[in-house]
């Protein structure tokens, strides 16, 4: 059923993602390049030299997500949360109370060197980012009696093998612009597929779980239903010209990797809801259009959290990723540099469209369990 309900979900949505596969490896091809390095399997453990710092380019990138940021914190800020503290509490579910010492126990494991756990330590990443996930839900049915995990299991569920393939796009892409590679673990093709397969599972899930609890407080869920209205975001034309900036910037990407790295996280966002946009077909940012920002926030927010998550508890992982990002190669949080943070933002929005996609296929019941 899963696999019938993944077919459904990828049926109205195989254009953009043919277009975010074909495009980078056809712009490569086309300048004459040795496309071969690209689908080598799997990935080389080798950082790439990328251009030097640029003070241009690094306070011209901070200025352009300042004003993107800045006017949304504002709204948010100046939001009376007068119920902040009326929020109702419920009883913390059983499997919350084993997630936080589950959490706590691989965190412990992830991070540090046991004799006794030294075959298993590269493979931690799982059943760490599962207890989070975990404690996420319990924590948002703490706050308001429900959670992905209760609300929708069937659909919750499904995230996770959606997931793994959504992740692997980025690893693909991520082969045109090397910004980031792993270390501390060499398998074969076959092991390494699945023991990443099963980590890049837990993204979605991730992401759709802090959502959730972010939108318990008030200043998340009601602070951005006042932002200016976007009635221009709507229609075929303004689908048109996303997929045209997304399909040009992925066509562009191989042959100029440093000057376009940052791409790599918009240009499947433009493609996606472009392409949902041209079709009329449903989107998570329809609200937009009259100025509630809700969930662009919420989702733009929750990855932004899970990315803290997920660059801390790699920081002293065994098996772990290291970044090379040119032009911006400075001023460290963990191993990302402080505006690599900033590629969380757009990540969330295509998190929430594919997760929207996922809640809106009609061959799982909302509330199979």
């Amino acid at each position: 059923m899963w696999l019938i309900a993944l077919g459904s979900v990828l049926k109205e949505r195989w254009v953009p993602l043919a277009l975010i596969i074909g495009l980078p490896l056809s712009g490569v091809a086309a300048s004459g390049m040795d496309i071969r390095p690209y689908l080598a399997f799997p990935p080389k453990t080798v950082r790439v030299s990328h251009a030097p710092f640029s003070f241009i380019a690094f306070f011209l990138i901070t200025g352009i997500v300042l004003v993107t940021v800045v006017p949304m914190v504002r709204t948010a800020l100046s939001h009376n949360s007068a119920e902040k503290d009326k929020t109702k509490r419920y009883p913390m579910p059983w499997w919350g109370k084993l997630s936080f010492p589950g959490l706590a126990l691989f965190w412990c494991l992830a991070w540090t060197r046991m004799e006794w756990m030294a075959q298993l330590q590269p493979h931690t990443f799982f059943p760490l980012w599962l207890s989070l996930i975990l404690s996420i839900n319990a924590l948002t049915v703490r706050r308001s009696g429900t959670c992905p995990l209760t609300a929708a299991p069937g659909r919750f569920l499904l995230l996770f093998p959606v997931s793994a393939a959504f992740w692997w796009l980025f690893e693909y892409l991520n082969r045109f612009v090397a910004n980031w590679f792993y270390t501390g673990s060499q398998y074969p093709a076959l092991t390494y597929f699945l023991l990443a397969t099963l980590s890049f599972s837990t993204v979605l899930p991730g992401v759709e779980s802090m959502k959730a609890f972010l939108t318990t407080f008030e200043r998340i869920n009601k602070g951005f239903r006042t932002m200016p209205p976007l009635p221009q975001l709507s229609g075929r034309t303004a689908g048109s010209l996303l997929m045209a900036a997304g399909g040009i910037s992925l066509a562009l990407i191989g042959i100029f990797p440093d000057q376009l790295f940052f791409t790599l996280w918009l240009a499947p966002f433009f493609l996606l809801l472009g392409h949902a946009l041209y079709k009329g077909l449903s989107h998570p940012f329809t609200p937009v259009f009259s100025g509630d920002y809700t969930r662009v926030a919420a989702y733009a927010l929750a990855a932004l959290c899970c990315g803290f998550f997920w660059e801390l508890f790699n920081m002293y992982s065994l098996a772990r990723w290291e970044y090379s990002v040119p032009y911006v190669q400075v001023f460290h949080i963990f191993e990302m540099p402080v505006l690599g943070y900033a590629g969380y933002l757009p990540f969330g929005l295509e998190c929430a469209l594919i997760i929207h996609m996922v809640y809106n296929t009609t061959l799982i019941n909302p509330n199979n369990t």
